[in-house]
Parts: C-alpha cells; sequence; structure tokens
C-alpha cells in the first residue's frame, strides 16, 4: 500500500505543483495580452500550424479560407460545367428551330404563289362572267329566259348574279315560277 500511496503522492505533487500553475499562468499570460490587444487564439493557432503533428489538427485562417476558395472554385467549376452543357442543347435547339422557321418560309412563299395563281384565275373567271352577263343584258329578256331555262340551276344563278337588278328582274319575270323561285334561292345563297 505504501507504493500506491507514493505513486499517488508523486501524481498529485505533479498537478498541484507543476501542471496547475502552468495551466493558470497561461490562462493568465493570455488574459493579459487580451487586454493588451494581442490576439492570442490566432498567435496560437499559427504557432501550433507551424509544429509538425498538431498542423494537422489546427488550421490557420488562411488555411480555412484556401479550402473555402479550393471548395467554391470546385462549386464554380461543376456550375460552369452544367452551364456550358444546358448552352449547347439550347444551341441545338436554336438551330431546329430557325431550320423549322425556314422551312416554313419556304412553304409560306410556295402557298402565297399558289394564291395568287388562283386569285389570277377566279378574276378570268371573274371577267368571263361579267362578258356573259352583258351579253344577256343585250339580248331580249324572253331569249335570255330560254337559254338561263336551258342551263343547270347552278350555273344559271351564277349566270344571273352578274347582271343589272332590272335585266335580272325582267328574265326571272320570263321564267316559270318555280324554276324563278329555285333560281332566287340560289342567287340569296
Amino acid at each position: 500500500m505504501n507504493k500506491k500511496e507514493q505513486q499517488y503522492s508523486k501524481i498529485q505533487w505533479f498537478f498541484l505543483v507543476i501542471f496547475i500553475p502552468v495551466v493558470f499562468a497561461i490562462i493568465l499570460f493570455s488574459i493579459i495580452l487580451s487586454f493588451m490587444g494581442v490576439n492570442v487564439i490566432d498567435q496560437t493557432k499559427q504557432v501550433v500550424s507551424n509544429v509538425p503533428i498538431l498542423s494537422n489538427y489546427v488550421k490557420t485562417e488562411e488555411q480555412i479560407l484556401e479550402e473555402e476558395e479550393k471548395a467554391n472554385i470546385e462549386e464554380l467549376t461543376a456550375k460552369l460545367n452544367q452551364r456550358e452543357i444546358e448552352i449547347g442543347r439550347l444551341e441545338t435547339t436554336v438551330n431546329s428551330k430557325e431550320e423549322e422557321i425556314e422551312s416554313l418560309l419556304d412553304e409560306i412563299d410556295l402557298l402565297m404563289s399558289q394564291l395568287a395563281e388562283l386569285q389570277d384565275a377566279q378574276l378570268e373567271v371573274f371577267a368571263d362572267y361579267e362578258e356573259i352577263g352583258k351579253l344577256y343584258e343585250a339580248m331580249a329578256p324572253q331569249n335570255a329566259a330560254r337559254i338561263i331555262s336551258e342551263l343547270p340551276d347552278d350555273k344559271a344563278a351564277i349566270h344571273l348574279s352578274f347582271m343589272k337588278t332590272d335585266t335580272k328582274a325582267d328574265i326571272l319575270a320570263q321564267l316559270p315560277p318555280e324554276e324563278a323561285a329555285q333560281l332566287i334561292s340560289l342567287i340569296s345563297e
């Protein structure tokens, strides 16, 4: 038992005489330096970062900032790559849309030329019907009525629609009432 007591007393002596006073002195010295304007924590980190084994566990603000910058650079690089992929996809979409627009413009040009041709043909037909209407107006109403009664109803209605109202009335008066009613009905549609 005596050995154990001696062993305890050596440990107690070490803590009471060396360890506690040293810790107290370090704390007191840190407080005094803090009041003097010295940043004790940063200075301690700086000193400890130079010690080979302890430098792995303690990092200075510069090292922390460097690590944060590296992380930010990696994050921004990943975002940049993602944006470049997105830009490539959008450029492909724009190119396909431009091709589609060009094909639609070509189709519009084709349709416009077809429309112009149809309008020209329609103007020719319109001119022909006006010419026929003038022929009927030059005839006697009885003769014009006989010719119109021989035509199919839809053609007769078209011919009548290109005549003046007075001539049209004279010709319809010469036709049988059922046929005249049928033609008036077709003209009004």
